[in-house]
């Protein structure tokens, strides 16, 4: 049963610590030996899943699918409870080092494991605040330039069938599909647009005909379609995540006040107990 017990321990406990301050130490290390685990868990479970097929006499090809995906994802979930557990040592001030039992490397070589959360400190850093309300400004900033792009002109449009008729590839510094010029005619009259090759939906390419929206009192102002329809799904998207950023930063920021002023409390209680 004791064995039992370590078995569980270092699954659920002592393995994800290890992991933890394994990463901390050696990213580069760390991200080799997950590949490594990834391809050696697929290659247990097709194995697996041949034995199954074997011993039951059932199509080989779709039990080793079956248990390489099974064998990726249960190692996938150990992965994402290893990061719960670090929550909840991080909530409760134990560093993983003490969790598993091991010396502590990396950032928190220190004795103290300076770095780590200890009981009575602040339970949310300054910086987890910082980077919700960065991200959120991000996925905010994302949100709104696929609402303009998407939102109807207040002018009069009309739409017009264009062709693709230049390809240019992204610049070095550039990231991207690169952007096509696209050729439309109004009145007898030729005009051109420039947009990402990459609309979101598919990639457009040299001699693709595609609808291109323009305003009718001024031809040369043009928008491809194809964009607009790309953009009205993003909006409510990348807002939503800003938004979630906003509550997770707000919640944050709630939780550091709370934890500096706890923690002024006991400052001053402690120089009281000095004084007198």
């Amino acid at each position: 049963m004791s064995r039992v017990r370590s078995i569980l321990r270092w699954v659920f406990v002592r393995g994800p610590a290890a992991f933890y301050e394994l990463a901390d130490s050696s990213p580069g290390l760390v991200s080799v030996l997950v590949l490594v685990a990834l391809a050696a868990a697929g290659g247990l479970g097709a194995g697996i899943g041949a034995l199954i097929a074997v011993a039951t006499t059932r199509p080989l090809s779709p039990a080793v699918d079956i248990g390489v995906v099974t064998a990726v994802l249960a190692l996938i979930g150990w992965f994402g409870m290893s990061l719960v557990v670090v929550g909840v040592l991080w909530v409760r001030g134990v560093a993983p080092a003490e969790a598993y039992g091991g010396r502590p490397s990396g950032r928190h070589a220190a004795g103290s494991a300076a770095g780590w959360r200890r009981r009575g400190e602040a339970l949310v850093p300054g910086s987890l605040v910082g980077f919700f309300a960065i991200v959120a400004v991000i996925f905010g900033a994302i949100g709104v330039h696929a609402w303009q792009v998407s939102r109807p002109w207040s002018e009069p449009t009309a739409v017009v069938d264009g062709v693709v008729v230049t390809f240019h590839e992204p610049g070095l510094v550039e990231k991207g599909a690169g952007t096509v010029i696209v050729r439309y005619t109004v009145d007898g009259s030729s005009h051109t647009l420039e947009i990402d090759a990459d609309t979101g939906d598919r990639v457009i390419k040299v001699g693709d005909t595609m609808p291109v929206e323009y305003a009718v009192n001024r031809p040369a102002h043009a928008r491809a379609v194809w964009t607009v329809g790309a953009g009205r799904p993003d909006a409510p998207f990348w807002a939503g995540l800003s938004g979630l950023c906003v509550v997770l930063g707000a919640a944050s920021g709630i939780a550091y006040l709370i934890g500096r002023r706890r923690r002024r409390t006991d400052d001053d209680a402690g120089r009281q107990c000095r004084t007198s």
